[in-house]
């Protein structure tokens, strides 16, 4: 009886952490809905990746899926976006952002968390062309690549060092050892 409380309670420490770093990124996207385009359409900071990357690396592949796809659909949602074009860009980009992420950091362990950050700037870019393409019904969207390409390394590198500075402050860490999860 005693096990199965500490069990529950650890749960419940690790879900209230999980809430935290889901409504941290909602936030962080929407504020970053504000900030207006250096006039170029579609570049953005990416600021919420921040937040999926520290999951991924401290909490692991499953959390990390869990909070990027809630992410996405309150954002949605708040923004009355949800099931919009630019919804299924959103929901393309992150997908395939997190896939090449975990890709490359689960199996292909040599890139460096700055590394993985690009990579997953990159892909979600990739994504969001993908959409366009099939939406616009043109594959002309594809000469935009290298534009926002560029953005996404750029981004991707600041996204990367802030997630690593992050890690290494070994919050969540302290929290997984505390609580047991």
């Amino acid at each position: 009886m005693e096990e199965n409380k500490k069990s529950s309670t650890f749960n419940v420490h690790k879900i209230a952490l999980l809430g935290v770093l889901t409504a941290g990124a909602v936030v962080i996207a929407i504020l970053e809905s504000f900030i207006p385009s250096i006039g170029i359409p579609g570049i953005k900071l990416g600021l919420a990746n921040i937040v999926i990357l520290v999951t991924l690396y401290e909490l692991g592949i499953l959390d990390a899926i869990i909070v990027n796809l809630i992410r996405v659909v309150v954002v949605g949602l708040v923004r009355g976006t949800f099931m919009s074009y630019g919804f299924l860009m959103s929901l393309s980009g992150a997908f395939l952002s997190l896939l090449v992420m975990i890709i490359f950091y689960l199996l292909i362990r040599k890139f460096s968390i700055i590394g993985v950050s690009v990579l997953g700037a990159l892909a979600h870019v990739i994504g969001q062309i993908l959409v366009a393409m099939i939406y616009l019904g043109t594959s002309y969207v594809v000469l935009y690549l290298p534009v926002i390409g560029l953005s996404a390394i750029i981004t991707g590198v600041f996204v990367g060092l802030v997630s690593s500075a992050i890690i290494h402050t070994d919050v969540i860490k302290k929290q997984r050892e505390r609580y047991h999860y």
